[in-house]
């Protein structure tokens, strides 16, 4: 079986605190849908909406978690200093797992790029995991270019969260370098990235329809692949409305009506509105089939 880790949300409480109840109580919800671990302080999480204390708590809270679980800390920064910050804390914490996106706002070349990645793995002795998602960071993974290819070669890139639709870039990386693990990040194309060979997933939705994803994994991997494309489907349709309406605020809504008190988004993202909650409400009752 591949893996499947969820992309967790970061709970708050009324008066904006994590909520540190509320974070364990869904990752011992998840484990025992059959998480494989968790990834800490990625998009679902609001990560650079934390400040610096929040973001070491939450790595914090779920070191708890290492002897039970694979827990991937993401430590991305604009500066190296402060991502070296993150992944040393981290580490020290006993998290075995560091992730970073590329360094943003700034037109960073490839080869200051890469040298943030030679700098968080040199800093804390392993390999790091490139969070590739340029749809939020504006910045394409260039495979074309010497200094990306010399980094994948290097043996600093141990794994790559691919949250890109485009599945050749992913088939190219390991052609550069096959003893890189690939992750799916776009669990919209679970069959799809599964066919390409990638190792597992990192998930948002995992959050609260995890057992349905996993069934679809369970399919594809049995040979009932007509069935997992079905049950795709139906999911990419809950998705639709997730992406569409704020990922980051329905995953809360969700969670919340779930039962964990997951709070709202920190602003300037909004709350769902009323009309909101009622179309995401409405799809989940159409489409979520594995509970």
């Amino acid at each position: 079986m591949k893996k499947i880790y969820v992309a967790s949300i970061t709970p708050f409480q009324e008066e904006g605190r994590i909520n540190e109840s509320a974070a364990k109580q869904l990752w011992e919800r998840n484990l025992s849908e059959g998480a494989d671990g968790f990834f800490i302080g990625g998009s679902s999480g609001e990560c650079f909406l934390l400040n610096r204390e929040e973001r070491v708590r939450s790595f914090e809270l779920a070191s708890e978690y290492v002897e039970r679980a694979d827990i991937f800390a993401h430590v991305g920064a604009i500066s190296t200093e402060e991502a070296v910050f993150y992944a040393k804390q981290a580490k020290d914490m006993g998290i075995r797992n560091i992730a970073a996106t590329p360094p943003l706002y700034f037109g960073f070349s490839q080869k200051e790029i890469a040298g943030y990645y030679y700098d968080i793995a040199e800093a804390v002795g392993q390999p790091v995991l490139y969070y590739n998602i340029p749809s939020s960071t504006h910045k394409e993974l260039q495979l074309s270019n010497p200094d990306i290819q010399a980094l994948l070669k290097s043996g600093v890139i141990g794994s790559v969260k691919h949250t890109n639709l485009n599945l050749l870039e992913m088939e190219r990386l390991r052609n550069i370098n096959p003893d890189i693990k690939c992750f799916g990040g776009f669990e919209s194309c679970m069959v799809a990235f599964l066919a390409f060979g990638c190792e597992g997933f990192i998930g948002s939705s995992f959050n609260f329809m995890l057992p349905q994803f996993k069934r679809i994994m369970e399919l594809y991997l049995d040979g009932k692949e007509e069935e997992a494309r079905i049950l795709q489907s139906k999911s990419n349709n809950i998705l639709d409305v997730l992406l569409k309406n704020g990922l980051c605020a329905n995953l809360k809504y969700i969670v919340s009506s779930q039962g964990i008190p997951a709070g709202e988004v920190r602003r300037p993202m909004l709350p769902l509105t009323e009309e909101k909650k009622a179309e995401m409400e409405q799809v989940l009752k159409q489409y979520l089939e594995v509970r």
